[in-house]
């Protein structure tokens, strides 16, 4: 008798993020690694928009006096240890290549509009600044990813108010649950993780989440 297959069960999980956050990337691909362990498990990922910096002018700042202003000389032991941790998730950062912080807004009201897009334009986002070193708040580069995702975004929405709304909205959440920091999980809105866990520490939540 052949054995009848398990349903796959699906499981929503809300992320904020900001895309300039690399704790962000590598929590990400973390999560990623703890439900291709659990095969029977679909995850359906939700952006939620976070500003690490949410003064940064529109024209974003220069990296080096970005990184001088937020870390000092403690910069390059900061990005070492993420560097490391980067390599154990498959992400070969390439920081050097960043020559501008941007402001992520745009990029944000790109991710949240794009619904069941997300997974792939994220990490396209992610690729093009952390690995390319692409200046991610510049419009032109911005439309110039969505195009070599092969992905069809509306750039109207993108604009709309309904979806600078949303951002907003997000932002006021993200107060609300007084996140000083991302990324953070939240499962079928039920259980929260703070941080970039390893994947086996994402795996009790997911089995509870589905119990």
């Amino acid at each position: 008798m052949a054995r009848m297959s398990t349903p796959s069960k699906t499981v929503n999980v809300e992320i904020y993020a900001d895309i300039i956050c690399p704790w962000c990337y590598i929590g990400k691909k973390r999560l990623d690694a703890a439900f291709a362990a659990r095969s029977s498990v679909t995850p359906k990922y939700i952006w939620r928009g976070f500003l690490l910096n949410p003064g940064m002018p529109a024209e974003g700042m220069d990296r080096q006096a970005y990184l001088h202003n937020k870390f000092g000389s403690a910069a390059a032991a900061v990005y070492g240890r993420i560097s490391a941790a980067g390599l154990d998730s498959g992400i070969a950062f390439n920081f050097d290549k960043i020559t501008r912080t941007p402001d992520s807004r745009g990029v944000h009201h790109v991710l949240l509009s794009a619904q069941s897009n997300v997974e792939i334009l994220s990490e396209a986002f992610y690729q093009a600044y952390f690995i390319d070193g692409k200046d991610i708040g510049d419009p032109n580069i911005i439309t110039g990813i969505i195009d070599e995702s092969g992905i069809d975004i509306d750039l109207d929405t993108v604009r709309s108010t309904a979806i600078h709304r949303q951002l907003e909205q997000d932002l006021f959440m993200a107060r609300q649950l007084q996140l000083d920091g991302v990324p953070y999980f939240i499962f079928n809105e039920q259980y929260a993780v703070a941080g970039a866990h390893l994947s086996e520490h994402f795996l009790p939540v997911i089995d509870a989440t589905t119990a």
